[in-house]
């Protein structure tokens, strides 16, 4: 039984000396290459980690994006008031984590703060869970599961769809913004018009009597 022990000790304090040992060296070659070598610190500590952005899903350094700056909580997940709803006509809304689970749970988040903005969008799905459990427990029991594939899937790839749009948009301007939807507004008008004149001219019932000939 002693001996047991003591080799379980052994080999806990050998473990425990070996980390040791290695954090020491680490730090050694560490202060080496920042003193003695003269390479700057962030050159030696920063990782490069690359993800996809855009629409076109372009391979961009994650430095070079914008990061989550507020508070983290258990894993490092952020936290739920520091979480920015992502927007496309405002590039300082898009925020990037380092860690694609994380990013999961910002932008679900993210949609769940756009979500609960307006009370009335929970009070109808919850009319909708209690009134279909009321009528039929087995059609509630599926429409939930709807609601819960829709919220922790659908919801967070809004969040992905607008921040790509963001990306695609980083250089646009409020002004540029407002021509763009001004300019579809003209089109949606013009396209209307032409509609219009078609009925009023007849052509419309001259294509039907030429069809039924």
């Amino acid at each position: 039984m002693n001996t047991g022990l003591g080799i379980v000790l052994l080999v806990v304090f050998a473990i425990g000396a070996a980390t040791i040992l290695v954090w020491v060296a680490k730090q050694v070659a560490s202060a080496y290459r920042r003193f003695v070598a003269h390479q700057p610190m962030t050159a030696v500590t920063k990782k490069q980690r690359f993800v996809r952005v855009g629409h076109g899903k372009v391979l961009t350094n994650l430095n070079d994006l914008p990061q989550y700056k507020g508070e983290t909580g258990l894993f490092g997940l952020p936290r739920y008031r520091d979480v920015i709803v992502p927007n496309k006509h405002n590039y300082a809304a898009v925020v990037y984590m380092d860690h694609p689970v994380k990013q999961y749970f910002y932008d679900l988040m993210g949609s769940w703060k756009e979500a609960t903005a307006d009370s009335r969008f929970l009070l109808v799905w919850f009319c909708m869970i209690a009134g279909t459990s009321i009528i039929n427990p087995v059609f509630g029991l599926l429409v939930a599961i709807f609601l819960l594939w829709f919220v922790f899937w659908m919801w967070p790839s809004t969040s992905r769809m607008e921040r790509r749009s963001a990306e695609n948009a980083k250089n646009f301007t409020p002004d540029d913004w407002r021509q763009i939807y001004r300019e579809a507004a003209e089109s949606k008008e013009r396209e209307d018009e032409l509609v219009r004149a078609l009925r009023r001219s007849g052509v419309r019932r001259l294509y039907v009597d030429r069809c039924v000939k």
